[in-house]
């Protein structure tokens, strides 16, 4: 019996976009009648649609070679500096309840920081263990 197979990071983002276009490509043809999808972009408009997917790959990078606790902490910071951002520039909502959500993900983050120790230590105990250098 086979194990579980395993992809690149290269093999995920396909995996991802052809889900993506399976989705949006009628869509587009339904939007514009069947007329040319991409009549009207300008060199703007492919500049700002390469950079998108250069993020993406960026993202599947980072998720691939960073630790659980640096992807959470990233994560945590995306959501409040969105939630800040969006009422600086386009007036969001910002009451008491999102705010106070905001904090508690500040919080989460110095927790997880303190995590990265005992994830440090935990690693040296196992090296410990199986017998290779460990001792300070």
């Amino acid at each position: 019996e086979r194990g579980p197979e395993t992809f690149s990071v290269w093999d995920r983002n396909i995996q991802l976009a052809m889900y993506s276009v399976a989705i949006y490509l009628p869509m587009a043809f339904l939007d514009v009648g069947g007329a040319n999808i991409l009549e009207g972009w300008t060199p703007l408009v492919w500049g700002i649609a390469c950079l998108h997917a250069s993020g993406g790959v960026l993202v599947a990078l980072s998720v691939l070679y960073s630790s659980s606790v640096t992807k959470t902490v990233a994560v945590c910071a995306s959501l409040v500096l969105t939630t800040v951002m969006g009422n600086a520039l386009f007036d969001a909502p910002l009451n008491g309840a999102i705010g106070l959500g905001c904090a508690v993900v500040v919080i989460a983050v110095f927790g997880y920081r303190d995590d990265c120790d005992v994830e440090e230590e935990l690693r040296r105990l196992r090296r410990l263990a199986e017998g290779g250098p460990g001792l300070h």
